[in-house]
């Protein structure tokens, strides 16, 4: 499996947890506020994971293009 093929499967899995975190949060906001507020946390965090790796990809092109330039 390429790196490529790695990071499009670990996004594909973020963007899964966070709909289900979504999902939980809102169905549980009336019934279980602690479950809910875990959904939304769980949520938040799948966002900022997947924005992290997304930098962190960027950073690692950049350095790649900037090696090959030299």
């Amino acid at each position: 499996m390429s790196t490529m093929d790695q990071i499009i499967e670990i996004a594909s899995r973020l963007d899964h947890l966070g709909t289900c975190a979504e999902w939980i949060a809102r169905e549980t906001v009336h019934t279980d506020n602690a479950l809910s507020q875990t959904g939304t946390l769980m949520s938040v965090l799948s966002e900022d994971i997947r924005d992290r790796i997304t930098n962190l990809v960027a950073e690692l092109e950049q350095l790649a293009e900037l090696e090959a330039s030299h």
